[in-house]
């Protein structure tokens, strides 16, 4: 695997745990393993690796010398002449360390050499005394921030040895992508038993370190929990008489190859365990704890605390605190007090380590802004069982490292233990389930290796015990991901599951959608689709079809806006809000249409009903504005040819138009109801001038709206063939005088009513009003088409028929004939 910029990794570094090989060999062997086929097996069982980073060998150029002679410099009173050995030759070096002295090991870098923080040793002359080299402190090695002197190397050491090999400094660090679920591998010992598996190797868990025993502590010390709901378990350790200093340099070493800056041998101790346990672990300067002793509670009202960054933060009821007898000391799993913090004077401490409940430190932190080490696994959630080892070991460290007693016994506050809990599993289900042969021996051996309890009960029964720091693994199949993990996802063929293909027909709603949308685009018309929300205010003006179902509308909840208040009982404002915002940007010319649902309140214990609507708008010119056309604007009788159109592609028969009753958003004398027999589909007309007031509206506008789920039965079956007409039509014309309320719809169905075969087709070709007709009356011209499918008819044949229907209408209709 190659190297990662750093520029691309990613920005929570929180979610990554990092770990060097020198490190993880303390708990796996991995000799024989390389960074790469590590990276690529822990990958490939889920944990992915950003980066391979080699460490270390940037001080490679430096070597091993030893410091033979020491010699004050003539002429300046700090500095010093050293003769220094490389194994092969002495050299006189100029150094200005207070911690020089005969028969010390230091790094010695040669002229050439460039140091990591990129500066070049060169020879020089200092103070008329040549210096053929450079002294190094640990800061100048990028080691730490130790400054104070150069560095003095462990005994032992072959002189001329490159520093890096002599010290053990080169290594391979991984950066590791660790998933939320995986809490456990947020540690050192997590990672090595990953490996551990994944190679099928021992893994090595630092000894026991319980120490001293007894009951001691708890005449010194004591701790109280007030919120077990917040910290199931809180356990702590006393020390006196340690020594604050530095670390050394191993575990100084340790902490840097990771990115942890040293802060004094205590602090650095429990950085060490957090990182090698997934632990977080706190120590607080006990004679700091007023009344020595630890309480475990909520934040009190108007309570505030000064975090290790010297910030004052105010917290709130919901926080967990870790107090003294009388006031706050640390934010619990996030970060400790500054009044409580190790100094160089402190001499006893009390160590802390604990289980937070992961909501409400993830809470904590987010509200605070604040993310740390401790939170991001405290967050995730540790292992309980995991609480006292990790504090054991942690005491153990200190009293090698800071000295001191340790005083007896250990304060274990847990109210309420975890229960283990069983998963069982079928290894014939499992295999069903991976697609592949996996056998009650192979799920046995899985499981050794990732530590859990596992036995065989019966023939296909596995009883399974999941550690307590795996408690992501909670079902069946959280235990077959696991075995996948470790047979190896790559062993795994793909196969595709069996499909088999059933060509079936769509349906009819679905297909009268798309012929409707097929034929509003050819006749220039666009679709829209607005939201299925309008304004309480606008609703008004679109009273549902169910006159029963008008007290309640289907109002929202929690609305985004009054805008969008309740749901749509019509199409009709969603398309009149469109022609206003086009209007706005002066695009006049509209022929807009939507299909889509309206709800209808029926009662408050039911749902709305919902119900398909069809509806479409015109507005503006007839044609386009060319030459060709006059300036003449779109009417009631444009749309209503539309609708026509519409119907006779659809196959609809007996479609009529019929005045009657409009809502409020139509204009009552040029409005109709439309008809297929005797059963409403929908209706036209222009729209009211309290429509194109409310929606800010200057042109006039004409809109259809049709029910979809009753215009689906009238559709009429497929189209069927029809000879071309051998012989010719016959037309007759009349021009009829009658009253103004005689509709042209109810002659055509008086003419038709005759059924007289030889009538083809029946159309108005003329209507008149104004002199020398008379007022209250009008002229209709209607044109009457003839043929016969058997031969060419004669006039005698044509005017017997004509004669026949003209005086059934005159009678009829009280209607004469317009002289010429």
């Amino acid at each position: 695997m190659g190297l990662i910029p750093r520029a691309l990794k990613s920005l929570n570094p929180e979610f990554f745990m990092k770990v060097t090989l020198n490190w993880l060999n303390d708990y796996v062997d991995l000799t024989g393993l390389s960074a790469e086929k590590i990276a690529e097996a822990l990958t490939m069982a889920g944990l992915e690796v950003e980066a391979v980073q080699p460490i270390g060998k940037e001080l490679a150029a430096l070597i091993v010398g030893e410091i033979r002679e020491v010699e004050k410099h003539p002429e300046a009173d700090r500095l010093s002449l050293c003769k220094v050995s490389t194994g092969r030759e002495i050299l006189e070096v100029v150094c200005g360390a207070p911690n020089v002295r005969p028969g010390v090991l230091i790094p010695l870098a040669l002229p050439g050499m460039v140091l990591p923080g990129g500066m070049e040793v060169k020879k020089a002359v200092i103070r008329n005394r040549p210096s053929a080299g450079m002294l190094c402190s640990e800061k100048e090695l990028g080691l730490s921030e130790d400054h104070s002197g150069i560095m003095i190397l462990p005994e032992g050491l072959p002189l001329g040895q490159p520093l890096s090999r002599a010290l053990g400094l080169e290594d391979c660090l991984l950066e590791i992508n660790v998933t939320p679920n995986r809490a456990d591998c947020l540690s050192l010992i997590g990672i090595a038993r990953e490996v551990s598996a994944l190679f099928d190797r021992p893994l090595r868990l630092p000894a026991p370190a319980a120490g001293p025993e007894g009951e001691a502590i708890r005449g010194e010390t004591s701790v109280t929990i007030l919120d077990p709901q917040f910290c199931p378990r809180y356990a702590a350790r006393l020390m006196k008489e340690v020594t604050i200093g530095p670390s050394p340099f191993w575990l100084r070493q340790r902490l840097n190859s990771i990115g942890l800056r040293s802060i004094n041998n205590v602090v650095d101790i429990t950085n060490f365990v957090l990182m090698e346990y997934g632990q977080p672990l706190h120590a607080f300067d006990w004679e700091t704890l007023e009344e020595r002793r630890i309480v475990v509670r909520r934040a009190q009202p108007g309570e505030s605390l000064v975090t290790l960054d010297g910030v004052k933060r105010e917290l709130s009821t919901e926080m967990l605190v870790i107090a003294d007898g009388r006031k706050g000391a640390a934010l619990a799993g996030i970060m400790g007090g500054q009044e409580t913090e190790i100094q160089p004077r402190t001499r006893s401490i009390l160590i802390e380590s604990a289980f937070f409940e992961p909501r409400t430190i993830r809470k904590t932190a987010k509200r605070l802004s604040i993310s740390t080490e401790a939170s991001v696994r405290f967050e995730r959630g540790v292992d309980m069982e995991g609480v006292l080892p990790a504090l054991h070991r942690a005491a153990r460290l200190i009293q090698e490292l800071a000295g001191g007693e340790v005083v007896g016994g250990w304060i274990d506050a847990y109210p309420q233990p975890q229960d283990s809990y069983t998963i069982y599993l079928d290894p014939v289900k499992t295999s069903r389930f991976l697609g592949i042969e996996v056998s009650a021996g192979e799920v046995l051996e899985i499981s050794r290796r990732l530590g859990l309890s596992a036995v065989l009960e019966g023939e296909n029964r596995i009883k399974v015990n999941p550690p307590s720091f795996r408690r992501d693994l909670t079902r069946p199949v959280d235990l077959i991901e696991e075995m996948a993990r470790l047979i190896g996802y790559d062993k795994i063929p793909a196969t595709l599951p069996e499909m088999t293909s059933v060509a079936k027909k769509e349906p009819e709603p679905f297909l009268l959608r798309r012929r409707i949308k097929e034929i509003m685009a050819s006749r220039g018309f666009d679709e829209i689709i607005t939201y299925s929300f309008i304004s309480d205010k606008a609703s008004s003006l679109f009273p549902t079809s169910r006159p029963e179902a008008e007290p309640s509308l289907v109002r929202i909840s929690n609305p985004i806006s009054e805008d969008q208040a309740v749901m749509r009982s019509s199409l009709v404002p969603g398309l009149l809000m469109t022609m206003a915002k086009n209007w706005s940007q002066r695009n006049l010319n509209l022929r807009l249409f939507e299909i889509g649902k309206v709800f209808i309140s029926l009662n408050s214990n039911s749902l709305p009903l919902e119900v398909t609507h069809f509806c479409g708008l015109w507005t503006g010119r007839r044609f386009p504005e060319i030459h060709h056309y006059q300036d003449a604007g779109v009417d009631f009788y444009d749309l209503k040819g539309v609708v026509e159109e519409l119907s006779e592609a659809l196959r609809i028969q007996d479609v009529s138009f019929r005045a009657g009753d409009p809502s409020l958003y139509f204009r009552p004398d040029r409005y109709v109801n439309i008809f297929s027999n005797e059963d409403v589909l929908g209706e036209m007309g222009e729209i009211s001038v309290q429509a194109q007031t409310h929606f800010d509206l200057e042109e006039p506008a004409f809109l259809f709206d049709l029910n979809l789920d009753l215009l689906l039965p009238k559709i009429g079956a497929g189209v069927f063939f029809r000879p071309w007409p051998k012989f010719p039509e016959v037309t007759r014309d009349m021009a009829l005088i009658l009253d103004d309320q005689v509709l042209w719809r109810d002659i055509q169905e008086e003419i038709r009513s005759l059924k007289e075969v030889l009538i083809e087709d029946i159309e108005l070709f003329d209507l008149y009003y104004g002199k020398p007709i008379p007022e209250g009356k009008k002229n209709l011209g209607v044109r009457i088409h003839y043929r016969s499918l058997e031969k060419t008819l004669s006039d005698e044949q044509v005017n017997a028929v004509h004669e026949k229907v003209l005086k059934q209408v005159l009678e009829k209709f009280g209607a004469t004939l317009r002289e010429k």
